[in-house]
C-alpha cells in the first residue's frame, strides 16, 4: 500500500488528521518538521503523496516541495498543501512547484479524501 507523509508543525492537529485518515483506512506517517521529512520520504520509498503545510518554521511548504523534488527526481510523487493563511500569492507559488491541491484549514476533511482517491493508488479514503 501507499503512504502518505503528512506534514505539519502543529502536533495536536497533525495527531488529530494522521487518525481521522487511519480511520479511512489510509497508512500515513507523520512529521512536523521538513527535514524530518525529507529523512523519512529517503528511508520510505512507499511514500506517494505528501500533503504539507504551508508555513512552518524550519522551512515552508513550497521549499519543501521544491526541495524534494530535487532530491528525488525519479520518485513519483504527489503533492498536497494546507494552510491556515490561505493568501492567493502563496497559493500560486505552490501550484507553479508542481502542488495539485490547496487546502485551507481547517481542512475540509471529505474534500482531502477525495483528492487522495483522485491520485490512484492510494486506497479509496471515502469510506
Amino acid at each position: 500500500m501507499n503512504h502518505v507523509l503528512i506534514v505539519d508543525d502543529e502536533p495536536e492537529y497533525l495527531d488529530e488528521l494522521v487518525e481521522a485518515l487511519g480511520f479511512r483506512g489510509l497508512s500515513t506517517c507523520s512529521v512536523g518538521r521538513g527535514v524530518d521529512a525529507l529523512d523519512v520520504l529517503a528511508r520510505d520509498p512507499d511514500i506517494r503523496v505528501v500533503l504539507t503545510d504551508m508555513r512552518m518554521p524550519d522551512m515552508d511548504g513550497v521549499a519543501l516541495v521544491e526541495t524534494m523534488l530535487g532530491r528525488f527526481p525519479t520518485r513519483d510523487l504527489h503533492f498536497l498543501m494546507m494552510t491556515g493563511h490561505a493568501a492567493e500569492a502563496d497559493m500560486a507559488r505552490a501550484r507553479e512547484v508542481g502542488v495539485l491541491r490547496c487546502f485551507p484549514k481547517p481542512l475540509a476533511f471529505d474534500a482531502l479524501c477525495e483528492a487522495l482517491v483522485e491520485l490512484g493508488g492510494v486506497a479509496d479514503a471515502r469510506t
